[in-house]
């Protein structure tokens, strides 16, 4: 038997004929999707089954197909020949980019959904002095010295920081009234070319901060979210440069400031960040979250090089953190829960939702005051800030059914719709604004309130 020749096919074509077909199977191709014929010269419709019918060659009437099971058929057929198709593509075609961005090799606890997730962004200032930019931007990389204020916020940042950038030669924590300690013993003793990052610090004494911080222009980088006098920002962006100072605003978190500069993801990474926001899921806080939430607040209030009291952290394995957790002592219920308890908030009511507005107490986390506010009222949403500042953070739980609610789209909706309100950093995915002249005219939380019950379609869409 001869294995070439299909039963059925009729008798052997000459070259000219074979050529004449293969051209003819790609017209037909061509045909289906919208385009015309090269030897008929005219458009081609439902009726090209038909016309082809009439004038096939015995090779084409040995398939016979119909409707659509023919059109998958003959794709089938001239699948092996596909040189008139790649002849067009470009010499050049763009890097292709895929939608999900891929995680670094921490491992991911199993049953967990995944978690949200930062990207790092531009930091959308204008460049001044390209010089500096360019030697941050080189350092970025390299070994650095991360120097942190002693507050449980700029803890976590910092911890976030060093996970970013992977290669640390140390962690120190200090208090606000020793900053000029390590500029005057340890920033003295790192080489010569070591990026320093200093985390959650205001200048202060100014004049002697930015003097010793002038010594380490284009290397040095400072993330505050306090509010510094206006003198003490210029002269910090002056004698560090402007992309060098990121804050310095007013803002109720440091987080956001230096998330803003992460290029690196991980599904740990995202789990503290949830913690750190109050948007940590009930397994997550049970298994180890309480207790790192317990132990970040005790490893604030050490001083010195901290590398081994948050190596776990580094390292960023849940399961060892679960193992850990599961044989120690249950950490202490969190001081925000009895400060909650033992107040009266107010309740707005509008639509399907219920909004809680607190002011929270200096030394008490605001994330977690309304989350647990949220829980006990049995509330969608909350509206929050520190006493005396005019920062707010509108948040909420994840509410069942299609769709999620949007925080960020009101954030937006009421900068937009009123001149006082300034958008704030959202790189944690906390949704932020600012109201101005708050203490001034009290009168502006109430607009902004009815803004937000009014405006519910933006934060339902």
């Amino acid at each position: 038997m001869d294995l070439e020749e299909s039963p059925g096919a009729g008798p052997e074509r000459s070259d000219t004929e074979r050529g004449r077909g293969d051209r003819h199977r790609r017209s037909r191709r061509r045909g289906r999707r919208g385009g015309r014929s090269e030897e008929q010269g005219g458009p081609r419709g439902a009726s090209d089954d038909s016309d082809d019918e009439s004038e096939s060659t015995p090779e084409a009437i040995a398939l016979p197909l119909v409707g659509a099971d023919a059109a998958i058929e003959d794709d089938f057929v001239d699948a092996d020949d596909l040189s008139e198709i790649l002849s067009r593509l470009p010499d050049e075609v763009p890097d292709y980019e895929a939608a999900e961005p891929h995680y670094e090799d921490e491992e991911e606890e199993e049953g967990d959904s995944p978690a949200r997730a930062f990207r790092g962004a531009p930091r959308g200032r204008a460049r001044q002095e390209d010089e500096d930019e360019d030697a941050l931007r080189a350092a970025a990389r390299r070994r650095c010295a991360i120097l942190v204020h002693a507050d449980p916020d700029s803890l976590v940042a910092a911890i976030l920081l060093a996970r970013d950038v992977r290669q640390l030669e140390g962690l120190w924590i200090y208090p606000q009234s020793e900053l000029m300690t390590f500029f005057r013993s340890i920033a003295t003793d790192l080489r010569d070319d070591m990026p320093i990052v200093v985390v959650g610090f205001s200048p202060s004494p100014a004049r002697d901060v930015v003097q010793a911080a002038a010594l380490y222009r284009g290397r040095l980088s400072w993330f505050d979210r306090h509010a510094w006098p206006p003198e003490d920002l210029l002269a910090m962006r002056n004698a560090l440069g402007s992309e060098a100072v990121l804050g310095g605003e007013g803002l109720d978190s440091v987080l956001p400031l230096v998330l803003d500069t992460c290029t690196r993801r991980s599904r740990f990474s995202d789990k503290l960040v949830d913690l750190a926001t109050g948007r940590f899921s009930q397994h997550d806080f049970e298994r180890w979250g309480r207790l790192w939430r317990h132990r970040i607040g005790e490893i604030a209030k050490k001083t010195g090089d901290i590398r081994g009291d948050i190596a776990a952290l580094l390292a960023g394995r849940p399961s060892d953190l679960s193992k850990e957790a599961a044989i120690l002592a249950i950490p202490p219920i969190p001081p925000e829960v009895e400060w909650v308890a033992n107040r009266d908030f107010r309740l707005v009511h509008f639509g399907a939702h219920v909004m809680v507005v607190l002011e929270v107490d200096a030394g008490f986390d605001p994330a977690l005051c309304a989350r647990i506010a949220r829980e006990r009222y049995h509330a969608t949403l909350s509206l929050a800030r520190r006493a005396g500042e005019e920062t707010f953070g509108f948040a909420g739980d994840e509410v069942t059914g299609r769709r999620a609610l949007d925080y960020q789209a009101v954030a937006h909706h009421l900068v937009e719709k009123l001149e006082w309100v300034e958008a704030r950093p959202e790189a944690d995915h906390t949704a932020r604004f600012r109201i101005r002249d708050l203490a001034r005219v009290p009168a502006r939380l109430e607009e902004v309130i009815a803004e937000i019950a009014m405006g519910r379609s933006q934060l339902e869409r």
